[in-house]
């Protein structure tokens, strides 16, 4: 493993903390060794870290880069999933059917909130999927694009 821990802001008093992630973030390794599946040991919501110098040191001394572009092209193509959305508009659907059936006003009344929810939800997937590309294209400038 890299010796980055030691040389995290956090591990040193008076050092500024990382400006990107939280307080304790760089305190373990955040690269995971080589044979493993992912680059990153963490994940998130976005599905990669964000930058920052000492994660960018820390790959480098990893010798991981080339895994790294590799990782970046399967996410980079891999298509947005749209599960969320789904599920909701199915249940939207699903009380609409209800309401038609049965001709209570409460069912149509949870049937617009469910079509709203559905908005809601696209809406919330499609800025995921955005921030995921954004970050994606962050770490390419960084790393290089593969061909």
């Amino acid at each position: 493993m890299s010796g980055l821990p030691a040389r995290a802001p956090e591990a040193v008093d008076g050092a500024a903390p990382c400006p990107v992630h939280p307080y304790g973030y760089h305190l373990r390794p955040r690269v995971a060794g080589a044979g493993s599946r992912t680059v990153f040991r963490d994940g998130s919501v976005l599905g990669l870290p964000a930058r920052c110098p000492l994660l960018e040191e820390e790959l480098l001394e990893s010798d991981r880069e080339l895994d790294f572009i590799d990782e970046l092209w399967v996410r980079e193509r891999a298509s947005g999933s749209r599960g969320f959305t789904a599920l909701t508009a199915a249940l939207t659907a699903a009380a609409l059917v209800i309401a038609v059936i049965d001709g209570a006003t409460v069912w149509v009344v949870l049937g617009v909130l469910g079509a709203a929810a559905t908005l809601g939800v696209a809406h919330a997937e499609a800025a995921v999927d955005r921030a995921r590309l954004r970050r994606i294209r962050d770490w390419h400038r960084r790393v290089g694009i593969p061909h």
